[in-house]
């Protein structure tokens, strides 16, 4: 089932990806929306939305597209 993301729970995956891990934020969204959030549409929305992070278990740096460097 495709979710119906609202642009509140968008700008929450872009304001918090560079500081949580996408299983934090479906965690985060499924207690403050009421319903099921996956760690699959929590990562395929962030691509969508451009946002990618940095390699490696339990990194939370995010990579700067434009210039290609790292940030934290």
């Amino acid at each position: 089932m495709n979710i119906k993301w609202t642009e509140n729970e968008k700008k929450y995956i872009k304001e918090n990806a560079h500081c949580m891990k996408d299983v934090e934020i479906a965690k985060s969204l499924t207690e403050m929306s009421g319903r099921k959030v996956t760690l699959q549409a929590v990562r395929k929305m962030r691509q969508k939305l451009g946002v990618k992070k940095k390699c490696g278990r339990g990194v939370c740096g995010l990579i700067d597209l434009s210039s290609g460097k790292e940030s934290f």
